[in-house]
């Protein structure tokens, strides 16, 4: 030890005699000032309230779709799709979730398809457009403005000359209105049984989880709206949950 350091002996009454004078100090020191825009601050409060009153009805832990047992069976799957690509169904959404799918078939290349239905529109599900009772098309959308079938696969497999078959009955069904054959799939892959001769353009091939986003990115205001009113019904409550667990599920495929 360096003999020229004061030790600690020596050191410590220095440092009590110091101490009271500095520890008792009261004297008012200066505080930063911080600007603060009530205006701002209220906008924020205002823009939090509908997420947090969305965030409190969001955390229902009920599926109804887990107690209805859809698990990945297609038929029961396409069906509530179509219940809630129907611009008419009970879900509350109205056209948006529909309009969704057809802003997606428009960004797989077919630019020209409508955004949108201008009169009537009616979904139809497992219906036999052949009239062969082999070919069962998992849904039909038939509106004034557009003619589409949907080919829904989870894990089964296509039939021979399936997608063929089927872009055969779009075009003679749709007359001179833009048709459609979506091919929904758990990785969007392209049909084995459209043909050489078929347009990439107007077979959309889609994923479930593709078609979720999109869906979903269209329906969450709404949802939030309905979350957060301060009077809502709760058969709309139990509606717009409902369909998006179903959007959930479809991410899962």
């Amino acid at each position: 030890m360096n003999d020229s350091s004061p030790s600690l002996a020596a050191w410590l009454p220095h440092f009590f005699a110091q101490w009271p004078r500095q520890g008792l100090d009261t004297q008012a020191r200066e505080s930063p000032t911080v600007a603060v825009d009530t205006q701002q601050l209220s906008a924020f409060f205002t823009d939090i309230e509908q997420p947090l009153a969305a965030l409190r009805h969001g955390t229902f832990t009920f599926d109804p779709w887990e107690v209805a047992k859809l698990g990945r069976n297609e038929m029961r799957n396409s069906a509530v799709l179509a219940w809630l690509l129907d611009p008419h169904g009970n879900h509350g959404f109205g056209d948006l979730p529909l309009k969704a799918l057809l802003s997606a078939v428009r960004e797989c290349g077919n630019a020209n398809f409508p955004q949108n239905v201008t009169r009537y529109c009616r979904v139809n599900v497992e219906k036999y457009p052949t009239g062969d009772a082999t070919n069962r098309v998992d849904i039909e959308i038939d509106a004034d403005n557009f003619f589409m079938l949907i080919e829904v696969k989870i894990g089964a497999y296509e039939q021979k000359d399936q997608i063929s078959r089927y872009i055969g009955e779009a075009k003679k069904r749709a007359g001179e209105h833009p048709w459609a054959v979506v091919y929904l799939t758990p990785q969007g892959r392209v049909p084995l049984s459209a043909g050489e001769e078929a347009d990439v353009t107007d077979v959309p091939c889609l994923s479930w989880r593709r078609l979720a986003s999109v869906m979903t990115q269209a329906m969450e205001p709404t949802r939030r709206q309905i979350f957060a009113a301060a009077e809502i019904s709760p058969a709309r409550l139990i509606a717009a949950h409902a369909a998006f667990c179903f959007l959930d599920r479809m991410r899962q495929f």
